[in-house]
């Protein structure tokens, strides 16, 4: 993560030291927000709920993350990216370490909506901050950078996450992770000083009506809001498919769904060197077909190793076609970037929100083979129709 910084060496050491605490940021975000998927089955055994009703924890975190984001973009606009940063990580910190105090089902949801929420502030400002530092030509590279970061926490997240729960309870998961993510914040605050005590925005501040009818804007956020509607709905319940045709316990489970954060890592690391060689457009249809063939190759799995090798499709797809609308996103609106962020990621997490809700309904009534099988063609479907809105030859 390499970003342009305009001044001497010691600016420049400072910005680069920024991104890295940034990037661990997004860390944490990713491991407190992933960690949930293996626990599904236990926390719905203990608490005594079904399953669809459990993943309401997934879409409560999600949903609020994604209407939050209209709150955050424009604040961070007017007072600056890493400082509206710093304090939502703060409280973020607070909020994860007290989810699991709570002996109740709906308390633990209320803590998740608030946690979702202030989550927020993490991504998509850091998002933005990179839009603004970083060249066009490096920026999918800086991007896919964030995204490693992002897939290491899904890899140790679903395999910590479940080998806390197997050990000693998945209510020590939430307080490990509180602590770790209030010692990025110091991180962040500290390094960020000099950021937050330059000028912020000063023109007229972009309105959300701007943004929007800003060229291509909103097939894009179309796009994003259905690829987080089918690509985390159906991740939601490969947990629930792997407890139900196979038997594993959180621990497999955790690890199964580890490769898809193992190797969104390896795809993410690899990326830049992608980028020489491949064109946008290609990307979006690799990246597609392979999310598609993943769910389709799940739906009537008659082992786990197919399921595990579905999440490693799962894991390069999702960064090689994520990366390329994002990057998309970060010049959609450069005078208002992080009103434009805002709106994309405020378009993702309602898509994955909605898409967790809605699936499960569906996984209630017809099943996880129909489920995936459903979710699979409709990701070639948008595989299409992306490649030819989007992507360019």
């Amino acid at each position: 993560m390499t970003p342009t910084a305009v001044g001497d060496g010691n600016s420049r050491a400072r910005a680069r030291w920024l991104l890295w605490a940034l990037g661990t940021a997004v860390f944490m975000v990713n491991l407190d927000s992933r960690v949930i998927a293996p626990l599904l089955p236990t926390l719905a055994d203990e608490l005594g709920v079904s399953l669809a009703r459990s993943a309401w924890l997934v879409s409560g975190y999600l949903l609020p993350y994604g209407l939050c984001q209209v709150l955050f973009g424009p604040l961070a606009d007017r007072y600056g990216k890493i400082n509206v940063c710093s304090h939502a990580m703060a409280a973020f910190s607070v909020g994860t370490a007290c989810t699991a105090l709570w002996p109740s089902f709906e308390a633990i949801l209320v803590m998740r909506v608030l946690t979702g929420a202030t989550a927020a502030g993490l991504i998509p400002l850091t998002l933005a901050y990179i839009g603004d530092t970083v060249p066009y030509e490096r920026r999918q590279a800086t991007l896919g950078a964030v995204m490693a970061a992002g897939g290491a926490a899904q890899a140790l997240s679903t395999g910590l996450g479940g080998s806390i729960a197997a050990v000693f309870s998945w209510r020590a998961v939430f307080p490990c992770l509180g602590v770790l993510a209030l010692v990025t914040t110091l991180g962040v605050y500290v390094l960020g000083r000099h950021e937050r005590q330059r000028p912020t925005f000063s023109g007229p501040r972009p309105s959300y009506r701007a943004v929007l009818a800003a060229p291509g804007f909103r097939p894009l956020l179309a796009l994003v809001a259905s690829e987080g509607f089918l690509f985390t709905g159906g991740f939601s319940y490969l947990s629930g498919l792997l407890e139900a045709r196979f038997g594993l316990n959180a621990l497999g489970i955790g690890l199964v769904l580890s490769l898809t954060g193992v190797t969104q890592l390896a795809t993410a690391a690899l990326l830049s060197r992608i980028l020489r060689r491949t064109s946008e457009r290609r990307l979006l249809a690799v990246g597609g077909g392979l999310l598609g063939a993943a769910y389709l190759s799940c739906a009537a799995a008659p082992h786990p190793a197919l399921v595990t090798c579905a999440c490693g499709l799962l894991g390069c797809g999702f960064v090689l076609c994520h990366t390329t609308l994002q990057t998309r996103a970060t010049e959609a609106f450069p005078g208002g970037r992080g009103t434009a962020i805002a709106l994309f990621a405020f378009s993702l997490f309602l898509g994955s929100g909605t898409g967790t809700a809605l699936l499960g309904v569906a996984l209630e009534r017809v099943g996880f083979t129909p489920l995936y099988v459903l979710v699979g063609a409709s990701l070639w479907v948008f595989t299409l129709i992306t490649v030819r809105v989007v992507g360019q030859p």
